[in-house]
């Protein structure tokens, strides 16, 4: 947690299970923290007269699905914050989850969309405001499966996160100078909604699927998360264009 106290941090996609374990770490220290949400509204319980644990918190609903809408996102951030030192970008979403050869222009494009365009404009317009402030950091999220050819029924999701990891690399590169850090994190089987409800894995689906994890487990929201808060704190000074998988060993 060292360096992060009154950080001014927004986090797209909060409203998810990784989403939720980064903002209970963040509000462990005073902090001004942006939560983004699309649908699920399910962070309104978390927060309390404008707090979230120990940090100033505000709630941002927005559909990230043009350039203006990103970019008004980070504004709106930054207007009430007065600044942004930090951008977690963990939004993501699989349109249908049916085989490739199936998958229609529509969706392809919708799920290139969600996972590769919105994560670029919203790193484009936080690096705008963080070139100004001489620094910050960015955490984008790719996907540890990318590296192999993602998954037959997420294919344009897969291909989109791959994309990421070279955004990731270019981004750092032109930030540096500026004393902008640009990381990826890359998740693998963790145990969220995403697969039990997104991708319709029943219970024997998602055990089997763990038990073929080196580590005998799937992943829990607070491993990715740790993580984040490390490339945010002291501890991620000297990281940067790093695309860092957490997967339990998969594909050893």
């Amino acid at each position: 947690m060292q360096g992060l106290t009154g950080k001014r941090v927004l986090v797209v996609g909060a409203s998810g299970d990784i989403g939720h374990a980064v903002l209970a770490i963040l509000s462990r220290s005073p902090a001004k923290i942006g939560a983004h949400y699309h649908k699920n509204g399910t962070l309104k319980h978390l927060m309390q007269h404008g707090r979230i644990g120990n940090a100033q918190a505000k709630l941002y609903k927005a559909d990230l699905v043009t350039q203006k809408k990103c970019h008004a996102l980070v504004d709106n951030f930054v207007k009430w914050a007065g600044g942004i030192d930090a951008l977690v970008q963990l939004s993501g979403n699989v349109s249908r989850p049916i085989n490739w050869d199936l998958l229609s222009q529509k969706d392809w494009l919708t799920d290139i969309n969600v996972n590769l365009s919105g994560p670029f404009f919203l790193a484009q317009q936080a690096m705008f405001h963080m070139r100004k402030a001489s620094g910050g950091r960015i955490i984008l999220t790719s996907t540890a499966s990318a590296k192999h050819g993602g998954g037959a029924q997420s294919m344009a999701y897969g291909v989109a996160k791959a994309g990421i990891e070279c955004l990731t690399k270019g981004l750092a590169r032109e930030g540096a100078s500026h004393g902008i850090l640009v990381n990826a994190i890359a998740p693998g089987f963790i145990a969220t909604q995403f697969h039990s409800k997104r991708m319709r894995k029943n219970s024997t689906a998602l055990k089997k699927r763990a038990a073929q994890v080196p580590l005998g487990r799937a992943g829990r929201p607070e491993d990715i998360a740790n993580l984040i808060i490390y490339l945010l704190s002291a501890g991620g000074d000297f990281v940067t264009g790093e695309c860092i998988a957490v997967s339990g060993g998969d594909w050893l």
